[in-house]
Parts: structure tokens; sequence; C-alpha cells
């Protein structure tokens, strides 16, 4: 061990189901924490590699089979041994699966506690169209008394509305997933008429995200612009709605389909959005998604790529100070091209997007909170 790294203070981020280089874990926090020339790393997250190192940076495998329940069951063993070998000043868990084993091994290691809140659990629950009312009855009441463990010191709410949704989780603060990069700096946008536009769906695919139904508005679409590109990638978790999503773009050589069972690398996605018109997130509004802000909102503000989005009052106002977007309803088939034309006939980013969408404006904020939890030398 290298002078420098035993000067480090040893933080571990570990999720189970995400990536160890997870957009979030590794592209936000991560790479914020490595800023400061404080902190020695370890990320533990779903891969096929045993061990990885690069920089004073450490990545475990907390698993390679996400369908597997022993692998489950194993991974709960490979983080208490991932915990043991690094022995954490700071902890972070990225999922509430870790939350028992890491409260339970805090009175003997020491560390301190950090839950980063991605998702309303239980509330995602609602989203699952597989699920009988009896078993998201018994795993809400698995999350929940998972999630009241005992010794979590902070909580990293990705959301604002979770503060309101889950009031127990305190102390808390507040680090919503925007853009990692900088803001592209563009020229207002306007369309010229052609025979074809490229669109892009991007992130995770389920029923409740509305793919389908902006698959069949884009076959509208092709009606009137032939010659149009529908690129569809990402993360499609429900095997049997993977399926439907394949039936839906057969024989359409206009629809590009990349789908995975596990988060596809960020960098691709965000590659993806080089050589498109316009984003699509034909989310439909439920009540557990509208007061949510996806990250492709911030994403889509920060690279110049006008956003088409239903009628969700809380992006249409985020989107309209710098005209970032366009309501269309994409389940109105039937008038798809009439609302596709309006679209085109709007301008775009006639303003810059300012600073506050970028991650960089919630940087202090985390930096100084676990300074705060950090051992006093």
């Amino acid at each position: 061990m290298s002078e420098k790294s035993a000067s480090l203070i040893p933080v571990l981020i570990a999720s189970s189901l995400k990536p160890a280089k997870d957009t979030r874990a590794w592209g936000k926090l991560g790479l914020s924490l490595r800023e400061t020339g404080l902190y020695g790393l370890s990320f533990m997250g779903f891969s096929h590699f045993k061990e990885e190192k690069e920089a004073e940076t450490h990545l475990y495998s907390s698993l390679s089979d996400s369908n597997s329940s022993w692998a489950r069951i194993a991974s709960q063993i490979k983080f208490l041994k991932i915990l043991l070998k690094v022995r954490p000043k700071i902890l972070i868990c990225c999922t509430y699966e870790y939350l028992p084993i890491a409260s339970f091994f805090k009175r003997f290691l020491a560390y301190k506690l950090v839950y980063d809140v991605q998702e309303n659990y239980v509330k995602n629950l609602e989203l699952n169209p597989g699920l009988s009312s009896a078993k998201k009855a018994n795993i809400t009441r698995l999350i929940r008394r998972i999630e009241r463990v005992k010794g979590v010191d902070l909580f990293l709410l990705a959301e604002r509305c979770y503060a309101e949704e889950m009031p127990d989780k305190t102390p808390f603060l507040i680090l919503e997933n925007k853009h990692a990069g900088e803001i592209k700096q563009v020229s207002p946008v306007r369309f010229p008429h052609k025979s074809g536009y490229t669109f892009l769906i991007s992130g995770t695919l389920t029923p409740a995200f509305g793919t389908l139904e902006a698959i069949g508005w884009f076959k509208e679409i092709l009606k009137e612009y032939p010659e149009s590109l529908l690129k569809i990638i990402g993360h499609c978790p429900l095997q049997g709605f993977h399926s439907q999503l394949l039936e839906a773009c057969k024989n359409t050589t206009q629809i590009r389909l990349k789908s995975a069972v596990l988060p596809i690398p960020h960098e691709e996605i965000i590659r993806e959005y080089s050589d498109v018109d316009f984003a699509i997130l034909p989310y439909q509004n439920r009540e557990t998604i509208q007061n949510k802000m996806p990250t492709k909102l911030f994403e889509s503000a920060a690279l110049g790529v006008p956003v088409l989005i239903g009628g969700n009052p809380k992006w249409l106002d985020f989107l309209e100070t710098f005209s970032g977007g366009f309501p269309i309803d994409f389940f109105d088939s039937r008038h798809a091209c009439r609302q596709f034309r309006t679209a085109l006939h709007q301008e775009y980013f006639t303003q810059i997007p300012d600073d506050s969408i970028l991650w960089k404006s919630q940087h202090t904020d985390f930096i100084s909170a676990i300074k705060n939890l950090s051992p006093r030398k």
C-alpha cells in the first residue's frame, strides 16, 4: 500500500443489481468524492468480473446473474466479505437489500452509514403488472421493514418528492439525477421540412413508461415522414414486456431496438443523443411517476436535444424556461401527424439552460455532507 493510499479515508459504495460503474454511484457520487483527493474508493455492483483496480479505486462484483435466487443470496455474503475487507469509514448503500447487514456490522466496524435512496421501491411495485396484490403486499412489508433499520446517518434522496413521500428518512440531502457533464452551447433550433426525423427513447423500458404507445405513435408518423427513424435503447427488466417490444417493432425497419435485462452503459446511451432530432418521454401520467424528474430531462436539456413529452405540468414548467420541448399526446395516434407538425413549427432552446441542471450544482452540498460524516484527523 502506498503512503498516499494509507492516508485516504476508505469509502465503499455498494449496490447489488446496478453496475459497478453505475452512472450515479460511480459517475456522480464516486467521481465527486475522488475529486477531493481525500477518499479511497471501492465500488460493488453487478458485473461479470471478479475484481478490478484502477487509480486508487477498487471494483468488486456483487453478482453476475440477476435471474438467480441463489446469486441474490450469495450477493449478501459477498457484500459482507467486501465490507470486512475494505473496512470503510463511510459506507454508501445504493440498495435497500444491503441495509440489514450494513446496520448490524456498523457497531463492530464503526463506519458512518449513508443510504442512497434512488427509488421509492414501494411505489414502484405499482408499475409491475406481473405482481399479484398479495405479492405486492408481502414485498411492501419486507421493503418497509428493511428500510427502517437503525443506524443510517444520512439519506441521499434522488428525487425532491421523496422528502414528502418518505418523511421518516431523515436527516436527508436531496441529490437529483442531474447531468454529469457540461451544457452544450447550441443556437436556437428550428426544424426544416424533410421526409424524416430521428427520435430517441432511452433508459428503463416498462409498460408504465409508455414505450409501446410511442411505437404506435411513431408508426403513424411514418405515414407522413417515411424516412424517420426511432432508436430505442435501454434496460427492460420485465421479460414479458420485452417480448411485447420485439413484437411491436417487428417488420418495421425504421425502428432500431437495443434492450437488455440490466442497465446499458450510460456512455453508450449518451452517444445516441448525438444524431437525433427529438428525445421522447412518453410516460403515462401515473401518480407514481408524475412528481419525479427523469434523468433524461436533464440530459436532453444539457445536450441541446428537444423533448417530446406527455402533458406532465412539472416537466413542462422545467422545459418552458429555455423552450426545451413540446407536449404530445402519445395515446392519440389518430392525430399524431397533426401534433407533430405543430411541434416542428416551434423554436427550441431560445435560451441556454443554466447550471442548475448539472450534477456539479449539487457537488458542494454532497461533499460537505460527507466531510461532516468523515473521521477527524
